[in-house]
């Protein structure tokens, strides 16, 4: 697994008075030569794992909180900060608002498992209250009830300094629609910007000639749409760097942009479908990070009509595809995620002649040390179950939905794979899927 030097980026943001600590890192960005030879082509992951709350939500949240604390009229005051997530949007919240030296109140719903009740209270929560089906129920009785509840006489400690409750300034945070999300993780671009090899020789130049980065698809997964929203307008700010018009030859050559999803929680398909933004009925899939019934109305246009140098895939995977994405990326990578984040590399890596016989796919050692094959996790031949292969076939053979999607991709081709992270996830959680897969699940 090959690293590729981070820029240096500063880590403040300065807005005059006062000046605030950035709450999140950037982020490496690695080359995967096992996934890239089972893909069929070059695969650079960008671990959003490595973000302070585990996921990228740290930019998303943290840009939230930072665009509410520049407000001249929050300035020096109490703030509290109150969040409705189903879990990585709430404890992105917690971790930033914490780093920054302010409260963070968290309200999710029912269906949240006690795993991640308990981060959001370890990671520093003012208060967890768990109310209603959907995040969506969860963030009206945030509004409703929790936000206009009486105020005490109890003294909140702050950066602003200590001050009676009532003084307290209280903001609602939205889990993905609005401006400062989407600019928050648009900076995912900027990094991968200076982090992407430069192109070498004629031919790599001519092929990335009048894209904003020498990238050829990106692969993020979808929930509201922040995290998809945030890549193009990071696309259309390098577009705007290198002063790039909606030339016919950006047309040709676009960044794709593979928008993937779990069945059962298929907001932006069934838009698409239906051309029309609509709302699921209920959230059926155990991704319940991409649980979001509806998409914002920005993800839905930029689906349909995105801007110049930008084309948009929309892709649907099962819960059985996501947990095989999730092991692949144990396995070869040594990282654990969500199911929405695992859903993202099967899509890249998919299916192959050789797996769709049956045939289990033996570990390789990478020169890491493998013990593995002793610790009774394969089978009596030192077979994993999780059908990942490391083809021979030529790439055109391979039947990944983001070949399906851009079919002229090759082995030159490189396709950076968001890994969003996620903390709703345990070893025990991916040995279940194991075991679940083993036995057919589909």
């Amino acid at each position: 697994m090959g690293s590729i030097s981070l820029s240096q980026v500063d880590d403040t943001i300065t807005t005059g008075s006062p000046t605030f600590k950035n709450p999140w890192n950037p982020t490496p960005l690695v080359e995967s030569t096992t996934l890239s030879r089972a893909a069929g082509c070059r695969i650079f992951l960008k671990l959003e794992n490595l973000q302070p709350s585990g996921s990228f939500k740290s930019r998303a949240m943290g840009n939230q909180i930072l665009s509410h604390l520049r407000k001249p009229e929050n300035a020096h005051r109490p703030v509290h900060f109150y969040a409705s997530s189903g879990g990585n949007a709430g404890l992105a919240a917690v971790c930033a608002a914490r780093t920054l030296g302010y409260p963070c109140t968290v309200v999710v719903p029912m269906s949240t498992k006690p795993l991640m009740v308990t981060k959001l209270r370890r990671a520093g929560a003012a208060d967890v209250i768990q109310h209603g089906e959907t995040f969506s129920e969860a963030g009206q009785y945030m509004k409703d009830v929790v936000m206009q509840q009486s105020k005490t006489s109890s003294s909140l400690s702050t950066a602003a300094g200590t001050a009676e409750a009532e003084d307290v300034v209280k903001i609602a945070l939205h889990p993905f629609d609005n401006e400062p999300i989407w600019e928050g993780n648009s900076t995912i671009v900027d990094e991968l910007v200076q982090q992407m090899p430069r192109p070498e020789g004629p031919a790599e130049v001519a092929v990335h000639a009048g894209r904003a980065l020498p990238v050829d698809a990106i692969v993020c997964s979808v929930g509201g749409g922040g995290l998809l929203n945030g890549l193009v307008i990071g696309v259309e700010r390098a577009r705007a760097a290198k002063k790039l018009s909606g030339s016919s030859e950006d047309l040709v050559k676009p960044v794709h942009l593979l928008a993937v999803e779990t069945k059962g929680t298929d907001s932006l398909a069934s838009a698409l479908q239906h051309e029309e933004l609509v709302s699921l009925p209920k959230i059926t899939s155990q991704a319940t990070s991409l649980g979001a019934i509806r998409v914002s109305e920005r993800t839905f246009q930029y689906a349909v009509k995105p801007p110049p140098g930008v084309q948009v895939h929309s892709t649907v995977l099962s819960d059985a595809e996501a947990a095989r994405g999730v092991l692949r990326l144990a396995d070869e990578e040594r990282s654990l995620v969500e199911l929405a984040c695992g859903v993202c590399v099967e899509a890249v890596v998919g299916s192959t002649p050789s797996s769709s016989t049956g045939k289990k796919r033996k570990y390789v050692d990478e020169g890491y040390g493998d013990d593995r094959l002793s610790a009774g996790e394969n089978d009596e031949e030192g077979f994993s179950p999780v059908q990942s292969p490391v083809p021979s076939t030529p790439a055109a053979s391979l039947s990944s939905k983001l070949k399906q999607l851009v079919p002229d991709l090759n082995e030159d081709s490189r396709v950076v794979i968001i890994v969003c992270g996620g903390s709703n996830v345990t070893i025990d959680m991916a040995a279940e899927w194991r075991k679940l897969l083993a036995e057919g699940w589909a």
